[in-house]
């Protein structure tokens, strides 16, 4: 009967045994080496990020980094001289030949990102007092671009440019903008062409003067 009890209960716990054993390694301890893929030389300060994560590393001085990571990340490995290249932690522990425990190991190749830049002549001047000499010995005169700023910069052309030139889009909208900003700030206020303050300030004095008057007779009933 205690026998009958026990392999029951190992029925029991086998489901969720076996679901823990699938999901004791969701998250790896992933480390390797960066090294060039055309010296095979580590290459130092590699940043290594996670996909749609703040986290990751960056390389030492011997090429090795190590970072945590989940099976459904991914990780981006840049350095300035190298192409980018990624590495997709589900697809490489299909391929992984180690002991597949809960720390990984890869070794990561980048490929130099090699281009040529244009040629450069190199002026054979000793120091920098003999560079600026030949500078400002330089003759720039005859020069076509020299000869066209010059022409370009000369008040009379520039006087007839701004005469004739229209009135662009952005300006309209600048002085419009500012003509409502006036009336906006203005528009409860009297306008002051042709009227005379000190004028207006005795007519309003009498119509007060006049009013009370009236007010006072109109309350005095024993008044003929």
């Amino acid at each position: 009967m205690k026998h009958l009890i026990w392999v029951f209960l190992g029925l029991l716990l086998l489901p969720q045994l076996t679901q823990a054993q699938d999901n004791r390694y969701n998250v790896f301890q992933f480390s390797g080496l960066v090294v060039s893929q055309s010296t095979e030389q580590p290459i130092p300060y590699v940043r290594i990020r996670v996909n749609h994560t703040r986290s990751g590393a960056m390389s030492n001085t011997e090429g090795f980094y190590s970072v945590p990571v989940g099976l459904g990340d991914t990780l981006y490995f840049t350095h300035i001289g190298y192409h980018a290249s990624k590495l997709i932690v589900k697809d490489y522990l299909e391929q992984y030949q180690g002991d597949k425990s809960q720390y990984i190991y890869a070794i990561n190749y980048l490929l130099e990102d090699t281009f040529s830049l244009d040629s450069v002549f190199i002026f054979p001047y000793d120091s920098p007092e003999e560079l600026r000499t030949a500078v400002v010995n330089l003759d720039v005169t005859n020069l076509p671009l020299e000869q066209n700023a010059r022409e370009n910069l000369d008040p009379a052309t520039l006087h007839a440019i701004m005469a004739t030139l229209p009135v662009d889009g952005n300006e309209r909208l600048l002085v419009g903008r500012q003509m409502y900003f006036d009336q906006y700030q203005t528009r409860n206020l009297l306008p002051t062409i042709g009227f005379d303050p000190i004028t207006a300030t005795r007519l309003l004095q009498e119509v007060l003067r006049r009013t009370q008057k009236r007010k006072n007779k109109d309350l005095n009933y024993w008044e003929d």
